[in-house]
């Protein structure tokens, strides 16, 4: 008798459990119509949940008590469901932002940074245009650890030049390859020599501007720094120092204005007088005309 009544009591129990919980059953697709597989269907508040199967379909276990489901995808946006009376939910979740802290790599392309197996470090373009400077590579100045950009005077136009991780080579170029828009960029300094520029540009007595002042700051939308060899394997030997991945803005849908002006002046604050007489000559020997007369004024100094 006794265990005819226990085998009755685990038999209404069992009864009173299932009666206390609903099974809700559908198919959960992307925006776009396609079935999304291994998507995540949990019971809000519970620890009960399950995955879609290789149709989109899923069947959970609902507790009495709870009447809400969570619906989650890598790369669509999460979505919560209260349920009503059907136990058939079908649900369509939209496509959300796959990439978070991504970088331009090379070629155009676009990766998430936590990803890459070597050094990036992406400055936007605001940060640049907020430093005040008309030469964009002095306006990388500080915003990157192993980032060195040189200087050679504070006169308008003073060439720079930029070394990532210091120099490489005592004989050969140090500075990193520019690439801009998916295009190299010759950050050379005119009148430099011996791959020392832009610092032997002055012995002409002059600072030439290098080739990155062309570029205007407030045209720059994100700049990426690629560290080291590895980061720049698609750039061949070029890019043995790195590479400095500018990425110019493109227009945009919508309206939208953006308006800024700088304006600077400089003055000399003292001028000494300087002789034009005479010069360091010229292969040991007064520098004279193409018609063989002395030249009284050179414009090449001591350095």
């Amino acid at each position: 008798m006794k265990k005819i009544l226990l085998t009755a009591g685990l038999i209404l129990m069992s009864v009173g459990l299932a009666l206390a919980q609903r099974a809700v059953s559908g198919t959960v697709t992307g925006d776009d119509g396609e079935v999304l597989i291994g998507a995540s269907i949990r019971v809000t508040g519970t620890s009960s949940g399950a995955i879609s199967d290789a149709n989109g379909r899923y069947t959970v276990s609902v507790p009495a008590g709870s009447n809400q489901l969570t619906i989650s995808y890598t790369g669509y946006t999460t979505q919560e469901i209260t349920l009503g009376a059907s136990n058939v939910v079908d649900v369509v979740l939209v496509a959300g932002q796959v990439l978070t802290e991504a970088v331009v790599t090379a070629l155009g392309i676009t990766r998430e940074e936590k990803s890459l197996g070597y050094g990036v470090t992406s400055v936007k373009g605001d940060e640049v245009a907020r430093s005040g400077e008309v030469n964009v590579i002095q306006g990388l100045a500080a915003k990157s650890s192993g980032v060195q950009v040189i200087g050679t005077g504070g006169t308008p136009g003073a060439s720079s030049k930029i070394l990532i991780r210091g120099n490489a080579t005592f004989t050969g170029e140090n500075q990193p390859l520019i690439v801009i828009d998916g295009v190299p960029y010759d950050n050379q300094t005119l009148g430099a020599v011996a791959n020392d520029y832009p610092f032997n540009a002055n012995l002409n007595g002059v600072n030439n501007s290098n080739r990155a002042l062309d570029i205007n700051p407030a045209d720059v939308e994100s700049v990426n720094i690629l560290k080291g060899p590895a980061a720049a394997a698609l750039y061949g030997t070029r890019a043995a120092n790195g590479v400095l991945l500018i990425t110019t803005k493109k227009g945009k849908k919508g309206l939208g204005v953006n308006v800024s002006s700088s304006v600077s002046f400089d003055e000399v604050n003292k001028l000494p007088e300087l002789q034009m007489i005479y010069g360091q000559g010229l292969g040991g020997g007064s520098l004279t005309s193409a018609e063989g007369d002395f030249v009284e004024e050179v414009p090449l100094s001591w350095g």
